[in-house]
């Protein structure tokens, strides 16, 4: 089994367990993060032995988004190198493996966090998550796929609101809205989405990877190509003053 340092990955009764593990940054993402999600998905399905993957955050969230306390306060950073190099290809990854993906989101799931969660194919939240898109109120666009998967699965007014405005969203209000397939109690988080890996472990594998590509024929018609306008718009969005002083002010709030 790999080593993974920001990741930890074990796969058991035929489920790849694969957790993000920045505890001390309420697992925000860095780029390696990204780069250890995305080899441990190929890793599963690369692996005859494995029926079904579980992805989710270890500690008390499912992850905060990037995390910019990686960008020097005096650099420039090019956003999207870093969308090209590492979230681009992971989303990608998620969306065209032959394994069904579960996502248990066990706490804030935020900016990039988001995407990767709606990049898997089930979704379940614990009743204390809520997802959150911060991008517009620090100068930035959202990314990770999260233009496409909102504005697909809620429509374009709830999406707008969600991307726009920036509120929390509750787990309960995601899953009326239909982001989620079902909330729990916290406490039972874990217990259920194994149970739903179980489950699909117990299906055709090569049912379930059929089914898999006809839904995402349909629902994910053209996410290279969203994909990649997230990437040059945040590009041009990262190397702006307003997203410097933005984050600055940021951090600065977060100190005080």
């Amino acid at each position: 089994m790999t080593a993974y340092e920001d990741i930890s990955h074990t796969v058991e009764n035929g489920r790849a367990r694969i957790a993000v593990n920045r505890t001390d940054k309420l697992n925000a993402y860095r780029n390696e993060t990204a780069d250890q999600l995305r080899d441990a998905v190929l890793r599963a399905g690369a692996d005859q032995s494995v029926r079904s993957i579980l992805i989710t955050g270890e500690g008390r969230a499912f992850g905060a988004g990037y995390d910019l306390s990686t960008v020097r306060p005096d650099e420039t950073p090019a956003l999207d190198d870093v969308l090209q190099r590492h979230f681009n290809p992971l989303v990608l990854a998620m969306r065209q493996s032959r394994l069904p993906i579960v996502a248990a989101v066990n706490g804030p799931c935020a900016g990039a966090a988001v995407g990767i969660a709606l990049a898997a194919d089930i979704v379940v939240a614990a009743r204390s998550a809520y997802f959150y898109e911060p991008f517009v109120g620090i100068a930035l666009v959202p990314d990770a796929g999260n233009t496409l998967f909102l504005t697909r699965m809620l429509g374009r007014m709830r999406a707008s609101g969600m991307m726009l405005l920036g509120d929390r969203i509750s787990a309960e209000k995601a899953l009326s809205w239909g982001l989620l397939w079902d909330v729990v109690d916290d406490a039972e988080l874990a217990t259920v989405a194994e149970s739903l890996c179980a489950r699909l472990g117990g299906l055709d594998p090569d049912a379930l990877a059929a089914t898999k590509r006809l839904i995402g024929r349909v629902a994910d018609s053209g996410v290279d190509e969203q994909l990649a306008l997230e990437r040059d718009l945040q590009g041009v969005a990262g190397r702006t003053p307003a997203m410097k002083t933005r984050i600055a002010a940021f951090f600065a709030k977060r100190k005080g």
